[in-house]
């Protein structure tokens, strides 16, 4: 490729411009450089400028080029390119010709904190469980008739009555029983959407990461 025609400096501009070394024997460095520098930047089909990125795709099937990042191990000759790119950080495969692609299914993505001290000790393309902040809770009752507790007149919300006996009354001291007994229900609250997990609201998509630059079919 030494730019003997004008229009092989045109394409080696391109190339060049995109920051990669020309390679005779390279077929694709045409369509790299245009994925990396006009399609990905204007939105185009390629839908992206490095390989190794990860997109939200609008559709189930990614498009040629893209691998749906689902765990799979795939083969580090086949997708040399991508291996060069993340390496065995999501998973080292058969630990000999595979390695993993990330499993972002079902997954909410946060920014790795890198330092920041909001996400503590956090390990890069580390997992984390759902979590949610504590809650506590307190219910008094009064002592009434020497001691005696009396019930709790009324529960609301995320409260109910669990049990009771004595007629609702509970001895103090040597004595054994249960004052009316609270429980804690987050699905009592009004209008509670509760499940197995604590989520905010979503939207579901297909995260893919761009794997390698299709070869332009031979004319």
């Amino acid at each position: 490729m030494l730019g003997s025609t004008p229009v092989d400096c045109e394409v080696l501009h391109v190339i060049q411009v995109a920051g990669i070394t020309p390679n005779c024997d390279d077929k694709t460095q045409l369509l790299q450089a245009l994925d990396a520098r006009y399609l990905g930047q204007n939105g185009g089909a390629s839908g992206g400028t490095e390989i190794g990125v990860i997109a939200a795709l609008a559709m189930p099937t990614p498009p040629e080029g893209w691998l749906v990042c689902d765990g799979s191990a795939v083969s580090r000759t086949d997708y040399a390119d991508l291996y060069a790119a993340i390496g065995t950080v999501w998973g080292d495969g058969d630990q000999i010709a595979t390695f993993n692609l990330p499993d972002l299914r079902g997954e909410f993505i946060r920014g790795f904190d890198a330092g920041r001290g909001v996400d503590v000790d956090r390990v890069f393309a580390s997992d984390q469980l759902d979590q949610m902040q504590r809650i506590t809770a307190r219910a008094l009752g009064y002592g009434t008739d020497g001691g005696m507790f009396a019930p709790f007149a009324s529960f609301d919300g995320a409260f109910s009555e669990a049990e009771a006996n004595n007629n609702g009354r509970a001895a103090v001291g040597t004595h054994s029983g249960l004052v009316s007994g609270l429980a804690f229900d987050s699905a009592g609250s009004p209008n509670a959407r509760v499940g197995a997990e604590t989520r905010p609201r979503n939207v579901a998509m297909t995260y893919a990461i761009k794997a390698f630059y299709p070869v332009a079919a031979s004319s």
